[in-house]
């Protein structure tokens, strides 16, 4: 299993509750395809860099999640003559590196006495 983020631009004519219902639709297709540990989903309407599909702006969502190698091209063939979707995209995220062990405490000096050391 890979860990994925799946980057969506919805076309931004829709309503809310309909990006909240596409959005419920794409979690269910990523499910039957095999993802699972979904994080919370983050939904944003912002300005496009260029126009899309004579768009100026979009609904910007990003899934993350696990899944199989074969997910992302499963997904991209049932979504790619959906009108709602403007973009797609699949990143591979790299496996979450585990901490360093803290560093080791400084070896204690030992105390030198005078005395005896040089008499």
């Amino acid at each position: 299993m890979n860990r994925y983020e799946l980057a969506a631009i919805l076309n931004p004519d829709l309503p809310e509750k309909d990006v909240a219902k596409l959005v419920q639709e794409l979690k269910e297709l990523l499910t039957a395809n095999g993802a699972a540990e979904f994080k919370p989903e983050r939904v944003e309407r912002r300005a496009l860099a260029y126009l899309t599909g004579k768009h100026r702006e979009g609904f910007y969502v990003f899934l993350d999640f696990l899944g199989p190698p074969a997910l992302p091209a499963a997904v991209r063939t049932e979504l790619k003559h959906r009108q709602e979707v403007l973009r797609l995209a699949f990143l591979r995220l790299p496996e979450a590196e585990p901490e360093p062990p803290p560093p080791p405490e400084p070896a204690a000096v030992p105390e030198t006495n005078p005395e005896v050391a040089g008499g």
